[in-house]
């Protein structure tokens, strides 16, 4: 049967599972003593399962009614295990993507008398720590009573068709958190592009041959490689660009002012690096722009609970 793990056991280093009679099996090493072992989880142990939507987004875009582009899903369910076994609790979760699978799986579950819930909510987003302190919150009906549509062959569908996302407030919690991450690694790159543009301004540029335009080009790529991947990121504001045009500017020319201590620095170097920051900004202003609106995402319906 065609399901696909979700998140594994950090403590667990996966290698491979089956679905034997009895329940399921992974196999792997323990993370810590490197150990290979089997972890059986019986359907004795399997309280219930919470069925939901999983919308798996595409790269495909298609065009609504009001002429705005939408990203393309592709529907699968969420299959969502509550396991209890010597006191604890834990969820196992699993994709499928096939009607066939679905019903496989249902028949299995009514054969161990597995009490199953279904749910509107979109759960692909979901994560271990979100089933940990907030499945209860899941509003749910058993399957029984609210049946389950699937379609029968696999389809994608425009993003104004899809359910509104599970976000409880550990998924908050954690975005706030890789943001957190994201923007500290961020600014470490633009430390490095700081450091480094100064100190091509004090070393590289006084030595330039005014007459050769390669200079400006290695240096203006240079730069915009590194810092446009940070503008794949969507935290920063709308002004970072500038903030960043102006921190270049400030390398640069506090660069060329240093260097004028130990060799003279005349103004034509001054001009041309006036030049090379202006068609910098140009460009680079331009790519951040452009990586917003690139980035722009419509924001599908949430339900927090």
């Amino acid at each position: 049967m065609d399901l696909q793990k979700y998140d594994h056991d950090p403590d667990f280093i996966f290698h491979k599972s089956w679905w034997p009679d009895v329940g399921y099996i992974q196999k792997g090493l323990d993370h810590e003593t490197k150990e290979e072992i089997e972890r059986l989880v019986s359907f004795n142990d399997m309280k219930e399962v919470l069925i939901g939507p999983a919308w798996i987004r595409m790269s495909a875009r298609s065009i609504d009614s009001s002429g705005k582009r939408k990203y393309m899903y592709r529907e699968g369910l969420r299959l969502v295990f509550r396991v209890e076994k010597n006191g604890a609790i834990t969820y196992l979760s699993f994709l499928s993507e096939t009607k066939k699978d679905v019903d496989s799986w249902i028949q299995r579950i009514h054969t161990h008398s597995i009490p199953a819930y279904v749910t509107d909510l979109d759960l692909h987003d979901a994560k271990r720590e979100d089933f940990d302190f907030h499945y209860e919150s899941i509003i749910r009906q058993p399957l029984h009573e609210a049946g389950l549509d699937f379609p029968e062959r696999v389809d994608m569908k425009n993003e104004e068709f899809a359910p509104p996302q599970w976000k409880p407030d550990s998924f908050y919690k954690r975005k706030e958190r890789e943001e957190a991450r994201s923007k500290a690694r961020m600014k470490k790159v633009r430390l490095v592009v700081f450091i480094g543009t100064f100190l091509v301004a004090l070393f590289w540029i006084p030595h330039w041959s005014l007459d050769d335009d390669m200079n400006v080009m290695f240096l203006m790529l240079g730069i915009l490689a590194l810092l446009f991947p940070t503008y794949l990121h969507n935290a920063w504001k709308p002004f970072q660009s500038l903030l960043d045009t102006v921190m270049i500017g400030a390398a640069l020319f506090g660069g060329l002012m240093t260097a004028n201590l130990y060799t003279p620095i005349t103004a034509a170097y001054y001009s041309t690096t006036w030049t090379t920051l202006l068609t910098f900004a140009v460009f680079h202003n331009g790519a951040f722009f452009l990586s917003r609106f690139w980035n722009k995402r419509d924001i599908r319906p949430s339900q927090k609970r």
